[in-house]
């Protein structure tokens, strides 16, 4: 066989092969495009998913940190609070039922886990009915 009756032949064989598994090559083919097509947008919505999740996340930190400055400057607050009504009774020399009393609105406040913030406000009071009572 001459070179030519071998690439005839090869050309026939190649068109055999397509008529016999062209439709079946192409429709491997399209499939194949649809799955990258769909792969692609998979990766997509995994990046803006990623991305949504990084932004909230920082989000949630700012949020963390808000709250822990808000919360130590609530401590600060009720300490200096608590120093200046410790100092005031003891520049009044106040009696021991009057400190006992203070500690125990204290301890109340806490034990009913009510919001620090009203706490001043509540010692406000127990000295306005020491006075008053004494």
């Amino acid at each position: 066989m001459s070179d030519e009756q071998l690439q005839a032949s090869s050309q026939d064989v190649e068109r055999i092969r397509d008529i016999i598994f062209g439709t079946q090559m192409r429709s491997y083919q399209q499939r194949f495009e649809v799955l990258q097509q769909e792969l692609a947008r998979l990766r997509q919505d995994i990046e803006n998913l990623t991305e949504r999740l990084a932004n909230q996340e920082r989000s949630q930190e700012k949020k963390a940190e808000a709250l822990r400055s808000e919360a130590c400057q609530a401590t600060d607050d009720l300490r200096n609070e608590l120093r200046e009504a410790t100092q005031r009774l003891s520049s009044e020399k106040a009696e021991r039922i009057d400190l006992g009393q203070l500690l125990l609105k204290i301890g109340n406040h806490l034990t009913e886990g009510r919001s620090l913030s009203d706490l001043p406000e509540n010692l406000a009071e127990v000295e306005h009915d020491s006075k008053r009572d004494g």
